[in-house]
C-alpha cells in the first residue's frame, strides 16, 4: 500500500470533493480538519491551523512517510478577527507544509489551494514578501502585529496573496527532495463560504462573474486538477500557479467579455 496523502479541510467543500475522488482512485487519505467529517472516519485527525501547538499535535499522529499533501483548509473574511484569517490561510498552512515536506517521498507533490483573489500578489509584493520572509509561525505573527494597519482591511486577499506567492519559495525548498509544489487559484466556487465571498466582492459583481462564466464552479471542478498535480503524471510541473475560474480572467485579459 502506498503511503497516505494528507488533505487539509477534507470534511467539507473542495477538500471533501478531492478526497472523494482520490479515495475512489484507490489512494489512502488522511484528513486534517478542525471540523468533523460528515461520516465518522479513522482517517480523520483534528487540526486547528490557527495554533502551532495544535498543528504539531496533529503532525505527531501522522506516519513518517507520505505520498503527498494537499492544503485546502482555510477561512473566508472574518471582520472581527482578521489576524485569524492570516494565521489559518497562510501561517498555519506554511508551518504544516514545511513540517511535512521532509516526510513526502521522492516524486510526491504538494498542492496549495489559494484563490483567484490572491493571483495578483505581485502587485502587492513588498508587503507579501515581508510576511513570507519571516522564518516561522511565531515570527510571522509578530510581523502581522507590527504591520497590522497595512493588511487588516483586506486580510483574506492578503492571506491568499501570501499563499500563492509562497508557492515559488516552497518549490525551491522541495526541489532537493525530488518533490514538487504547485498552487491552484480557484475562482467562484459554491461552498459554505459563498455568502462570505458575496459580501466581500459585492453581490452584483459575484452574480456578474457567475453569469459571464456560465455558472459558479463546483467543488468537484477542482478535484481532478488537484489529483493530477499531486499524484498524476505531472513530474515536470513545479512552482506553477493555475487559475481555475471557468475562463473569467482570460476574458478580462483578452476583453471578450464585459469587465
Amino acid at each position: 500500500m502506498e503511503p497516505p496523502i494528507i488533505i487539509t479541510g477534507a470534511s467539507h467543500g473542495i477538500g471533501l470533493a478531492i478526497e472523494t475522488r482520490m479515495r475512489s482512485a484507490g489512494h489512502t487519505i488522511i484528513n486534517l480538519d478542525i471540523a468533523q467529517p460528515p461520516i465518522s472516519s479513522e482517517s480523520y485527525i483534528p487540526c486547528d491551523l490557527s495554533e502551532p501547538r495544535l498543528i504539531a499535535e496533529a503532525i505527531n499522529q501522522l506516519p513518517d512517510t507520505l505520498t503527498g499533501l494537499i492544503c485546502v483548509a482555510g477561512v473566508g473574511p472574518i471582520e472581527d478577527n482578521p489576524e485569524k484569517v492570516v494565521r489559518i490561510n497562510f501561517l498555519g498552512t506554511r508551518y504544516l507544509t514545511e513540517e511535512l515536506m521532509p516526510r513526502i517521498r521522492k516524486g510526491g507533490g504538494i498542492t496549495l489551494i489559494a484563490s483567484s483573489a490572491g493571483r495578483d500578489w505581485a502587485d502587492n509584493r513588498q508587503l507579501v514578501d515581508g510576511l513570507i520572509n519571516t522564518n516561522d509561525f511565531i515570527e510571522g505573527l509578530d510581523w502581522l502585529r507590527r504591520n497590522r494597519d497595512a493588511w487588516k482591511a483586506h486580510a483574506y486577499k492578503f492571506s491568499k496573496q501570501c499563499l500563492a506567492a509562497y508557492t515559488y519559495h516552497a518549490a525551491g525548498k522541495a526541489l532537493s527532495q525530488g518533490i514538487r509544489v504547485n498552487c491552484i487559484n480557484p475562482g467562484i466556487i459554491e461552498t459554505r463560504l459563498s455568502d462570505d465571498f458575496q459580501t466581500m466582492i459585492g453581490r452584483e459583481d459575484y452574480e456578474r462573474i457567475t453569469r459571464l462564466t456560465g455558472r459558479a464552479g463546483q467543488p468537484k471542478d477542482l478535484a481532478g486538477i488537484a489529483e493530477f498535480l499531486t499524484v498524476g503524471e505531472a513530474n515536470w510541473i513545479n512552482g506553477v500557479e493555475i487559475t481555475v475560474d471557468g475562463g473569467y480572467h482570460a476574458g478580462v485579459i483578452a476583453g471578450w467579455h464585459t469587465k
